[in-house]
């Protein structure tokens, strides 16, 4: 299935620049948001403005996984930034993991409790909602670009 490009939260564009998330030293999470969500609202700032999150279980565990392998660093040319990570894997175990339809990265590192966590960027892992069933993973990869770029 093809995922869309990640789309940045217009207020992580601000948070990015008056250093409030750190790209290079902040600790970054990836959660899955079901069709039913409001995670591609674009105004959204916060975690806890975020709406269907997957059910916790069966390999889900609510508020998603770290972020490993995380840079920021120069691009393809002197010009240009990245933002990147390594795949995130998760599994299905003991039951399905349904109604997947959104990936939402945030910035675990900023506020005060889960609730205040900015969010970074979102991406739409399908057209409609699927489901991970017993025994099989999904993995989100970043793009060979990376999560975005600043040229």
């Amino acid at each position: 299935m093809a995922a869309s490009a990640w789309v940045i939260y217009n207020t992580f564009k601000r948070y990015m620049a008056d250093g409030t998330c750190d790209l290079d030293g902040d600790t970054f999470r990836m959660g899955l948001y079901t069709s039913a969500s409001n995670a591609a609202t674009a105004t959204l700032s916060v975690r806890g403005s975020l709406t269907n999150e997957v059910a916790n279980g069966n390999g889900y565990a609510t508020g998603g996984k770290t972020l490993t392998g995380v840079t920021w660093s120069t691009g393809a040319s002197a010009g240009e930034m990245r933002f990147d990570c390594t795949a995130k894997i998760w599994s299905a175990s003991g039951g399905n993991i349904a109604n997947i339809r959104y990936a939402v990265i945030y910035d675990e590192t900023t506020g005060t409790s889960a609730g205040d966590r900015k969010l970074a960027a979102y991406a739409a892992l399908s057209t409609g909602q699927f489901t991970v069933t017993d025994g099989n993973t999904l993995t989100v990869t970043p793009s060979a670009n990376g999560i975005f770029e600043l040229n």
